[in-house]
């Protein structure tokens, strides 16, 4: 079973498909394909509480998850754990898929 917190509606899963926004239909960027873009993009809140997301972080795998894991951040949470995240050695990427150095925080929370 597949976990999705989306209305049928947002996923396409639904009666009636809308055509997708010129936003939806960008292009995924190669380097992370696991990243469900249309999906991000509509979101509605971050992963860490209720506001927009501005950020998405990519966690790299550790000896107790083999896997990736990405995070919808929003200004706050991006701003008050950036230090940790760099340590980390997450990417950080803004909804265009364009990776953010840590110096270049401020322009990813533009988008605001």
């Amino acid at each position: 079973m597949s976990v999705n917190f989306l209305h049928p509606s947002q996923t396409g899963q639904g009666a009636g498909q809308a055509e997708p926004s010129p936003a939806e239909a960008a292009p995924q960027p190669p380097d992370f394909p696991s990243i469900d873009w249309s999906a991000a993009r509509r979101a509605g809140r971050a992963c860490c509480c209720t506001a927009k997301p501005v950020a998405i972080v990519i966690m790299p795998p550790t000896p107790s998850r083999t896997h990736p894991t990405d995070l919808l951040l929003c200004g706050h949470h991006y701003r008050m754990c950036r230090k940790g995240l760099a340590a980390a050695g997450a990417t950080v990427l803004d909804f265009t898929g364009t990776p953010v150095p840590d110096a270049d925080w401020p322009s990813v929370l533009a988008g605001a």
